[in-house]
């Protein structure tokens, strides 16, 4: 007898034989068992995780001649010849060679007539998203009601290339790649039942070549089986795939560790005298630091030799070196000098290593600010540095060091003990406050007068009282500064609003409110919850507001308790705000600023209309005013 490849001879036959994919298989048995069968399934996933032979079950399980089961009996003759390929009712099409509208019609022909054998035709159509657009809008009626004695089963490794209609007509299954560990495990069993000797690090290296594909590890394994003489060692297994020795990234890990650029490059010329590939050695090194990275993360690892390079680097190093060997493979692929590509990639990791980063608990407390520039200098003297003063200048800024130590040389000694001294950092300037009204009337504070020294005798003052500057702290009060630019000439500061009288009336709430609302500090939801209401009733700690029955979703405990928070700092009392719904609620500050700009935009309107170059432009060209685009002045 031929020999049958591993592929095909170990094809499971049941849902029990399957492997990696038991959320389709439990959802297929249990609507088998129930007899709750749908009339299309789709069956989506890579290549080689069980997609057409998902589907060969379910037609077995559909034709059994014990019945409808989700354990077929295997021996009856109808699994048998669906097993074998050969089964009449089982029409298996291949939609990559079969893609016109004529062979779909040709197709669909004969699904009128009932089974020649089986309980059920069964229509397998593999890499159904290869159809034409044609052949998808002549099987959609047929997809969504066929008759009772048909079932599709679609496969593909495309379903977005699929039309909507056919999604919609079918209950899909999208099967999963499987992870290298769970394939490993998997021909440990095969090879334990054929008999053929292997080291379990060449499955996990076949696991892994093989992508998430249980086809692809079947077939390697029988390329590994030819290529090791009847027996899989871990050498032969990486010398048949390709793969760098574990050994050669150990020692680029080591010299990494040694963060010289000389021992890097002696361990690469070292490595690649083994003639490993390029691509492949950086794709185990960016394995390897993933490895490192979990040691790190979780304290532990299966590998001693790896568990110990992990305490050689710094979290910052792995992933620093991570990223430069990811990012390294697609110069490694572009450049015309792999090797050059590959030691420019390891140089990076070690040139551009995270040598200043501090341990943990270290740097902790903030950085000290640097001290600004002073554009005093009392221990300068003479004429010169006075008319440096004057001019706004600094010996800091505008002099070389050399003036500098000049200058303080050339001070009196009671000048220099005073400069020598350690200054005490510079008063802030009393600053407005930043609110829109005072609270209270007896906060207001008076503007500071300007000070009558000003220019040249108020730095004279300030030299002459420098030498009898008094040991303690002195106080805050503003130095004088020389007059600044007319570039930087500071902002005119604003003066306060008025304080917020009472309304006099019930008619004047509206505005009231509104005007006290421009001086609350309210912001967000709560200022949009505020400028939608009105105030309906006040007393002394209790304010209700009224609100339109379509803002309901703006209250809550929170911004009602934040509303109140900003009325008590206002009026320096305890308010509590309370909300009442009403149908139409009129004169809300929200109402109020709309009504005002549709004044202004109707006056806008009006008074272009009056202007004597539009109405020439409008009477003379047939012009007409683009009343959408008049906008108010503000």
């Amino acid at each position: 007898m031929s020999y049958q490849v591993l592929a095909r001879k170990y094809r499971p036959r049941t849902f029990d034989e399957l492997v990696g994919q038991e959320h389709v298989s439990r959802a297929l048995m249990h609507a088998l068992d129930q007899d709750r069968l749908h009339h299309a399934y789709l069956f989506t996933g890579t290549r080689g995780v069980g997609k057409t032979t998902i589907a060969r079950i379910l037609s077995r399980c559909l034709n059994c001649e014990e019945g409808v089961s989700s354990r077929p009996c295997g021996v009856c003759p109808t699994c048998q010849e669906i097993g074998e390929g050969r089964f009449v009712d089982l029409i298996e099409v291949d939609a990559a060679s079969r893609t016109k509208v004529e062979d779909t019609r040709e197709l669909l022909e004969n699904v009128q007539y009932a089974p020649s054998r089986g309980r059920y035709k069964v229509y397998l159509i593999d890499e159904v998203h290869m159809l034409s657009a044609h052949s998808f809008n002549a099987l959609l009626k047929t997809l969504e009601e066929p008759p009772p004695h048909v079932k599709f089963l679609l496969a593909t490794t495309d379903p977005q290339k699929l039309p909507v209609t056919v999604l919609s007509r079918c209950l899909q299954f999208s099967l999963k790649a499987l992870p290298a560990e769970q394939i490993a495990r998997h021909l440990k069993d095969l090879l334990e039942r054929e008999m053929i000797r292997f080291e379990e690090p060449a499955l996990l290296a076949l696991g892994k070549a093989a992508r998430g594909s249980m086809r692809d590890a079947l077939s390697l394994t029988d390329q590994a089986i030819a290529f090791g003489g009847e027996q899989l060692t871990t050498g032969a297994v990486s010398g048949m795939l390709g793969t760098v020795d574990r050994a050669h990234v150990r020692t680029l890990l080591r010299a990494l560790a040694e963060d010289t650029p000389a021992a890097v490059l002696n361990a690469l010329a070292a490595v690649s005298e083994h003639a490993p590939d390029e691509l492949a050695l950086l794709d185990e090194l960016v394995s390897a630091l993933h490895e490192l990275a979990v040691i790190q993360a979780l304290g532990e690892g299966d590998d001693a030799d790896m568990q110990a390079l992990a305490g050689e680097f710094t979290a910052e190093q792995v992933q620093l070196y991570y990223d430069v060997a990811l990012r390294g493979r697609r110069d490694v692929q572009d450049a015309p000098d792999s090797r050059a590509a590959l030691e420019m990639t390891l140089l990076r990791m070690v040139l551009f290593s995270p040598k200043g980063v501090l341990a943990a608990g270290e740097g902790s407390a903030p950085a000290k600010k640097p001290r600004p520039a002073r554009n005093d200098a009392p221990a300068a003297s003479g004429p010169g540095a006075m008319k440096a003063m004057l001019d706004g200048g600094t010996a800091g800024a505008n002099e070389q060091p050399g003036a500098q130590e000049a200058a303080t040389v050339s001070a009196p000694p009671a000048q220099q003990a005073v400069a020598a001294k350690p200054e005490p950092e510079p008063a802030p300037a009393p600053q407005p406050e930043v609110r829109d009204q005072p609270r209270h009337e007896s906060e207001r504070r008076p503007e500071p007068s300007p000070r009558p020294e000003a220019g040249a005798t108020a730095l004279s003052r300030a030299l002459e009282t420098a030498p009898a500057a008094p040991e303690t702290e002195p106080e805050a009060e503003p130095e004088p500064e020389p007059k600044p630019a007319a570039a930087e000439r500071p902002a005119r500061q604003q003066p306060d609003p008025e304080p917020l009288g009472e309304p006099r009336n019930d008619s004047e709430i509206g505005s009231w409110w509104a005007a006290l609302l421009m001086r609350l500090p309210l912001d967000g939801a709560v200022r949009h919850l505020a400028r939608n209401a009105v105030l309906a009733e006040r007393d002394e700690h209790q304010w209700t507001l009224e609100l339109s029955s379509g803002h309901q979703v703006l209250v809550n405990n929170e911004r009602l308790e934040e509303l109140g928070g900003a009325l008590s700092d206002y009026f320096h009392r305890r308010i509590r705000v309370q909300v009442r719904y009403h149908d139409a609620v009129a004169d809300t500050p929200e109402l109020l600023d709309q009504q005002r700009r549709q004044e202004r935009l109707e006056e806008a309107r009006a008074s272009l209309l009056a202007d004597d170059t539009v109405q020439t432009l409008m009477s003379r060209f047939g012009g007409r005013l683009d009343e959408d685009s008049i906008r108010p002045r503000d």
